[in-house]
């Protein structure tokens, strides 16, 4: 199991251009625009040239499986002078860097073949280290011939991996794990040797796009440069719609790539010929056809996914080993991670809300088309219909999205009036009203966030905050806050009437823009919100925030004068002792606390794996033993509350049988969450007082 990586933002607005450009133009327009846009722009001189560096050295091989500690040496070398390189339109630097990555890619390529050809040695016990939560320290191999030895163990260990995932794993025999360890690890190098192979076609636009995605970091962590595919796959992100075909591949030990998982109403269950574990032969996408025998299954799907072609061929085999050609046409569907949904919680007889908003996400090439505050509107509107006395709005883990459907939500809950101040560079701090007058939901509010709660998740929750809408419970949030911009590259495209300069742009900016205050002139920058309600941390979250992140921006205030008008204060001191004295009664929390700590020492341990059969059963074993532990830990069949659907949504779910397994699922996770149930009963002394 991985801890699943967190995206956070705030975003303004997207402009869909850009421009092909060489990589000096491209570097100077980006050192130049940053100088001018962002909020808080460094100096860009020769000391931050070696912190660039750094980064970059770090963007190009994030695992240390290319780069030795030499290369990475030379990579440094002479690295204070990139930025007067690039303001001098040289490229020395550049080109140097190419060189040495290309030969770090060539050595690779070549120790990978000699495995290959020597084949993966079973006699020899290797011992390789794991950690659940690794270092930010990389490990480059010290030379060729410690990362050749590295690069043998890692191959084993991914084949190691492969064959544990079998189902009949656990009962295996030292002779058939060895033949299929083989088997696996011969393919597994292929798909590498493959991989480099192709790395090596693009060395030159993949040095220019992280050198400068690093020049963009060392401004902020929130900063990037996007090549067309990275922007739209942010653009993909804040949407409530996803376009797709529906299907996900994957790969078992034997190299057999299948049907994993479909979308449930998507064009591939839809068209009622393909079944999971269906096995994939071939894809026809336009003129290219893409094989199981050319292509691993991660490289096809991605194939499959950045298409801008709407219709494929699928070729399978099915069960009954007959070969099938399965025609599909891209189509949008709603967004798994993008649906907001209301359900009915009954406590003690009373009847309250749960929404649970995984980010602000809006239509990004329809900036008129309501977003997730008039969906989230939506859904308590049906809520009210089933008389509920209160809602929770569930912020965890929502790294942001749209700052605007952040406000829209805010106005669902207050009647009108200033809602945070907003500060752009040599700009006078300016208030962000809700012009709306009125409010929908005026009974008890309850905002659920953690430690993965960030940037519109963060300004909401401080809205509330502020006008006393609404109580927030949980652990303290991410601590971003600052605002981001998407532009083209060039921003004189943005001013261009040639449509064909515009739709052939490719490069673009997220420059952090802007900051954004409490109405106290206060900012949860690098601290994070601070709940009301304080819940235990949750398990491999103690070591992530904004504080941590490599040149995040420092706190500060600002002076505004301002005028509004809260709701009447909420006695939290009275609320915070009635929930520590339910949490130091309760059974749950105290087991939660307990495998809590004993969780978070086990992430952080490095673990020594030694690559026999016996040793990684046991290894597999232990790891699942504590997955297991922390997908159980916040779970309980004894809370107080029973989860249900709103009235509009349980006919719905009567008459599709598809959804109903599904739905069945939701309900069972929101019921035994012991923090939607102590956000329950919190919620239950705000209606109750």
């Amino acid at each position: 199991m991985r801890l699943k990586p967190i995206f956070f933002f705030c975003l303004l607005y997207i402009q869909q251009f850009g421009q092909t450009m060489s990589f000096y133009p491209k570097a100077q327009k980006l050192i130049g625009t940053f100088s001018v846009l962002h909020i808080q722009p460094v100096a860009i001189n020769e000391f931050s040239s070696k912190e660039i560096i750094d980064l970059f050295i770090q963007e190009i091989d994030k695992g240390g499986f290319i780069l030795k500690a030499s290369d990475c040496k030379a990579l440094r070398s002479g690295g204070e002078q990139l930025i007067n390189q690039v303001l001098a339109g040289k490229d020395n630097y550049v080109d140097r860097a190419k060189k040495i990555y290309t030969a770090a890619l060539l050595c690779s390529d070549s120790i990978l073949k000699n495995i290959s050809t020597k084949k993966i040695d079973l006699q020899k016990v290797d011992t390789v280290r794991y950690q659940i939560i690794p270092d930010k320290q990389i490990n480059y191999s010290a030379n060729t011939a410690v990362y050749a030895k590295r690069m043998a163990a890692y191959m084993k260990l991914l084949a190691f991996n492969l064959i544990s995932n079998a189902e009949d794993f656990e009962s295996i025999t030292e002779a058939d794990f060895k033949t299929r360890v083989l088997n696996a690890s011969e393919k597994i190098i292929q798909n590498h040797i493959k991989k480099i192979q192709g790395e090596l076609k693009t060395v030159e636009a993949y040095i220019q796009t992280c050198l400068l995605n690093a020049m963009a970091l060392r401004f902020d962590p929130h900063s990037n440069y996007f090549t067309e595919q990275q922007n739209q796959a942010f653009n993909t992100s804040l949407s409530a719609e996803l376009e797709t075909f529906g299907f996900y591949l994957d790969e078992s030990d034997d190299g057999r790539i299948f049907i994993a998982d479909m979308d449930p109403g998507g064009p591939a269950w839809l068209s009622n010929e393909i079944n999971n574990d269906d096995v994939f032969i071939s894809v026809k996408i336009g003129n290219e056809t893409f094989t199981a025998e050319d292509y691993d299954a991660a490289t096809i799907q991605e194939k499959i996914n950045q298409s801008k072609i709407k219709k494929i061929a699928l070729v399978l085999r099915k069960a009954n080993q007959s070969v099938v050609t399965v025609s599909l046409i891209k189509q949008v569907i709603a967004s798994s991670e993008n649906h907001v949904k209301g359900y009915v919680l009954k406590s003690k007889g009373i009847k309250t809300g749960y929404i649970s908003l995984p980010s602000f996400y809006t239509d990004m090439d329809e900036h008129n088309k309501p977003g997730c505050a008039n969906d989230v509107a939506k859904e308590i509107l049906k809520l009210e219909n089933d008389s509920i006395k209160g809602l929770i709005i569930d912020l965890r883990n929502n790294g942001g999205g749209s700052m605007e459907e952040a406000m829209n939500l805010a106005g669902i809950f207050i009647d009108e009036g200033p809602l945070f101040i907003f500060k752009e560079k040599n700009k006078k701090p300016s208030l962000m009203k809700d012009m709306n007058r009125g409010s929908i939901f005026k009974k008890p509010l309850v905002v659920m966030i953690n430690e993965g709660s960030a940037s519109a998740s963060e300004l909401f929750s401080n809205i509330m905050k502020d006008y006393h809408a609404g109580v927030i419970v949980g652990q303290k949030s991410y601590g971003k806050g600052t605002a981001q911009n998407v532009l083209p590259l060039d921003t004189n495209i943005l001013y261009s009437k040639n449509k064909a300069v515009i739709e052939n742009n490719t490069d673009f900016i997220k420059i952090t823009n802007a900051k954004f205050y409490r109405l106290n002139c206060s900012t949860h920058q690098a601290s994070g919100v601070q709940p009301d309600i304080a819940l235990p941390t949750t398990p491999g979250y103690k070591h992530i925030g904004e504080n941590t992140e490599a040149y995040n921006l420092p706190a500060d205030t600002v002076v505004k004068k301002l005028s509004f008008v809260p709701h009447p204060s909420i006695d939290i001191e009275t609320i915070r002792k009635q929930s520590a004295s339910r949490l130091s009664a309760s059974t749950d929390f105290k087991k939660f606390i307990l495998r809590a700590d004993s969780i978070d020492k086990v992430m952080l341990q490095e673990q020594k794996v030694i690559l026999t059969l016996s040793a990684f059963k046991q290894f597999k074993k232990n790891n699942e033993r504590l997955f297991n532990i922390l997908d159980q830990i916040s779970k309980s069949k004894n809370t107080a509350m029973i989860c249900s659907n709103n009235h509009f949504d349980h006919q719905l779910e009567e008459v599709n049988e598809q959804s109903k397994e599904f739905n069945a699922k939701i309900l069972k996770r929101i019921q035994e969450d012991i923090f939607i149930d102590e956000s329950n009963a919190v919620l239950l002394n705000l209606i109750n007082n």
